[in-house]
């Protein structure tokens, strides 16, 4: 019973027309509204007697209206939880339906995903431990099990606000500092956690009195990818994927001169691992007959693999090569450009611990900030007219490094973003696993000094840590004289300096905007 309801929730992100009169005549709409939907903004919330006001202040993009997000509290509660409170406002002419914009990203089908009807879709991000914490759930086979804001039939009205709470499990001990990813928002980055008592909404559920359901945690992909090597890290492990053109002649599995300052590079990582086993897969492009692909990308792994054993001191790691011909391909084979990446070796162990990062400098964006670090136009013709304006490149004391920067339409007709800044094999050369639709995932930091290109961060099962516009609600279009303001999150590395960045519509770099600097 309970998987099937689960289910249930989950097909309400494509068909939210039916069950919202399903729930209409159950008498279930509104039973979490919150009080303050349709009233002025000004606060009614106290704290200790007093207003709460916002530690920081994000726009959002919502199709409906302008509109901005109020950060009011991120502070420890009952039972090892941690909850957030927010203000939404709506800053427009025209009321803001959040019903579906604030629901958890992901594969429909998947019977854990948040309520798409609540504001599920928050994610407490601990950078260090690289895991995105969704809010908890209660163990019931209602609708409304997510301890966050229900917005079904709630619409924000111009002038008006809407306060919302997750709660969160505590992240783990000495984790001082959150950033906090709001759906259509820029995040709120490098909070800090505090004690501080918060008075709680009405209706806000108390998880000391819930049984809960195991805490939803994701964990952080990070890829750069290089001309030679690409490195593909998760929180445990890390896989470092060596261009067999580098390592070997045509049609050779004999390791080529070059090879060796790559193979003392992972050799040292491997060192520095606490891991035993070291995973080496050998792999090709479709060109030719997987009849002598298979073996020749065998023999290439054990080659490697054989090296990395006579350059790895510790001597309680242990080695397995495996080829596998052109069955596991990760971009297209249509083009020069993906047939390279396809002809690889990749070596695989557990992720060595990462070094500290650079001392923070600058702040994190804000609403209302001037600032333009750089800007850039597109080529592509269905794009003229659109403008690239950076407006903050910001590591903070985690390492978590947030690009904020604003679409803005300087012509007249009203282009249509919402696939265009994606990742994909047309303008990348690589496919995104699994395929993902409307984010700014293709939007990508090119570091010429290390000549590797760093992609947005992404969540185990494919989400980027990005900009969403296939979302509910999600502002896809700018029409003349709008803008609208984006971002995605990186882990670039320690010494990064004079960044591109590239931002795709019909080529990967369509739009370029240079001489960036981490601040």
């Amino acid at each position: 019973m309970m998987h099937r309801m689960t289910v249930r929730r989950r097909a309400v992100r494509y068909a939210v027309g039916p069950l919202a009169l399903i729930l209409a005549l159950s008498g279930c709409a509104g039973d979490d509204k919150p009080k303050s939907g349709g009233t002025p903004s000004k606060s009614a919330n106290t704290a200790q007697g007093g207003e709460l006001r916002p530690i920081m202040s994000v726009p959002m993009n919502h199709k409906d209206a302008p509109a901005h997000v109020d950060l009011l509290a991120l502070s420890r509660t009952a039972a090892d939880t941690v909850t957030a409170r927010f203000k939404i406002v709506n800053d427009g002419e025209h009321p803001i339906d959040l019903a579906e914009s604030l629901g958890e990203p992901g594969d429909a089908t998947d019977p854990g995903l948040g309520d798409p009807l609540a504001a599920s879709g928050i994610g407490l991000l601990d950078a260090k431990s690289e895991k995105l914490h969704y809010p908890l759930q209660k163990k019931t086979e209602d609708l409304d099990n997510c301890l966050c804001t229900r917005l079904f039939n709630n619409p924000v009205q111009p002038g008006g606000h809407i306060d919302v709470y997750a709660t969160f499990p505590t992240p783990p001990a000495g984790v001082q500092k959150a950033t906090i990813v709001f759906p259509l928002a820029v995040p709120f980055q490098d909070v800090p956690i505090t004690g501080d008592p918060v008075k709680p909404l009405e209706n806000q559920l108390d998880p000391a009195r819930l049984q809960l359901e195991q805490p939803r945690v994701v964990g952080v992909r990070t890829l750069t990818e290089g001309t030679e090597q690409t490195v593909d890290d998760d929180p445990n492990d890390r896989s470092v994927r060596l261009s067999a053109d580098v390592l070997f002649a045509i049609d050779k599995a004999d390791l080529t001169p070059r090879a060796e300052r790559l193979l003392q590079q992972v050799a040292k990582q491997i060192e520095a691992s606490k891991g035993k086993t070291v995973q080496v897969d050998g792999h090709a492009d479709k060109t030719g007959n997987d009849a002598i692909n298979e073996p020749l990308s065998e023999r290439r792994a054990k080659a490697v693999a054989d090296r990395l054993r006579s350059l790895v001191t510790r001597k309680d790691v242990s080695y397995k090569a495996e080829g596998h011909g052109s069955r596991e391909p990760v971009a297209t084979n249509e083009t020069e450009e993906g047939r390279r990446k396809n002809r690889r070796v990749s070596v695989t162990f557990a992720r060595p611990p990462a070094p500290a990062p650079p001392p923070v400098n600058g702040e994190p964006y804000k609403r209302g900030s001037s600032t333009v670090l750089g800007s850039g136009t597109f080529q592509a013709a269905a794009a003229q007219g659109l403008k690239v304006e950076v407006n903050s490149l910001h590591r903070d004391s985690s390492g978590l490094t947030i690009l904020v920067w604003t679409l803005r339409n300087t012509g007249q007709g009203t282009p249509d973003f919402g696939q265009k800044l994606e990742k994909s094999a047309y303008v990348h050369g690589a496919d995104p696993q699994p395929m993902r639709l409307g984010t700014t995932g293709g939007v990508m930091l090119f570091d010429s000094a290390n000549q590797v290109r760093y992609n947005p961060m992404s969540l185990e099962g494919g989400p980027c840590v990005c900009s969403r516009v296939d979302a509910g609600g999600a502002k896809k279009t700018v029409g003349p004289g709008e803008s609208v303001v984006l971002w995605e999150a990186y882990n670039p590395q320690a010494n990064a300096a004079n960044l591109e960045m590239q931002v795709p519509w019909e080529r990967g770099a369509d739009a370029v905007v240079k001489g960036l600097t981490i601040r």
